[in-house]
């Protein structure tokens, strides 16, 4: 079966399932979910969870950037629009609070460091 056959087909019951549940986890995170929390709130294994975005994402109802965590997001097809916080935007609001309330320098300065290091994704 071709892409283009697997991305004119419908959902099924639990394709839909697991899509509604990605979207309303970005809507309350502001971020996608890993696979780890997809199988666990289906109570499958992690190769199972994988299966069901790795098809969301041949139908193009999701996107995915290679080598990044966390980084499912929902595309036009999906017609639900959901705001999403990327770490670049919390970089740019950070740069822009230190020059604008020198204030939460310290405090920012920190939250900085901390995401450039790795130790908050």
């Amino acid at each position: 079966m071709t892409k283009k056959s697997v991305a004119d087909k419908p959902l099924s019951r639990r394709q839909q399932e697991v899509y509604d549940f990605i979207a309303d986890f970005i809507d309350s995170h502001g971020y996608g979910p890993s696979i780890r929390e997809i199988a666990d709130a289906f109570m499958f294994v992690t190769s199972t969870a994988f299966k069901h975005v790795e098809t969301l994402i041949n139908k193009g109802y999701l996107n995915h950037k290679a080598g990044g965590v966390r980084t499912l997001s929902l595309t036009e097809k999906s017609g639900r629009r959901i705001a999403m916080v990327s770490q670049a935007g919390i970089m740019d609001w950070i740069k822009e609070k230190m020059t604008t309330d020198p204030s939460y320098h310290a405090i920012l300065s920190q939250l900085q460091a901390n995401i450039e290091s790795g130790a908050i994704i």
